[in-house]
Formats: C-alpha cells, sequence, structure tokens
C-alpha cells in the first residue's frame, strides 16, 4: 500500500471513529439519493414519483470537485463519480487537476 492510501486510510478511520451511528446514517442516505438522482451515462436528472428532484447533476458534480479539491486522488474516485466528471468537463477531466489519465483507475 502507498504512503498516500495509507494517510487516507488513517485518515477516513479517525473521521468514522468520531462520527456518531447518525451521521453515518446521514452519509449513508444522502449517498444513496446521490447515486439515484441522475443517469450517470447522460447527466439527466432521475424524475422520482411526485416528480420532485433532490439532488441535480450540478450538487453531484460539485461535490465530487470538492472532494478532488480536497485531496481524494482520482484513482478512489467509483465509476459513477468519473462519468459525471466526464459530463461537466470531458474525457480530460482530471487535467484540471493536474493528473494524468494513468492516475485514473481504468
Amino acid at each position: 500500500m502507498s504512503q498516500a492510501n495509507e494517510i487516507f486510510n488513517r485518515m477516513k478511520k479517525t473521521f468514522l471513529e468520531k462520527v456518531s451511528d447518525e451521521e453515518k446514517e446521514r452519509y449513508m442516505k444522502f449517498g444513496e439519493k446521490f447515486y439515484n438522482s441522475f443517469d450517470v451515462n447522460t447527466g439527466n436528472p432521475v424524475i422520482e414519483q411526485d416528480n420532485k428532484i433532490e439532488i441535480c447533476m450540478e450538487e453531484s458534480l460539485a461535490y465530487v470537485v470538492e472532494s478532488l479539491k480536497s485531496g481524494l486522488h482520482p484513482k478512489h474516485l467509483t465509476e459513477d463519480e468519473i462519468a459525471i466528471l466526464r459530463a461537466g468537463y470531458g474525457d480530460h477531466w482530471f487535467q484540471k487537476w493536474g493528473y494524468e489519465k494513468k492516475d485514473v483507475k481504468n
């Protein structure tokens, strides 16, 4: 494991130890809404049965961008998060943060 991964894992562990069960539940619910709120292939929002959109593409993109700005390495992004970045910034989105294609998991 690289030093960067070790640091990230320690930070993650420390964060999870300090977060209450209530907060963990909120993060899980947000994650579910995040992944179910839009079509990652088109970037279009998914309309719920009551025609209410809780999280839009722009909010989802902002969430991923904040993660990158906070130091998250692109290799830790999910396929869905990468699709959001591609939809927002194009195929070479990683260059915006000074990374190369080899830094992104295939």
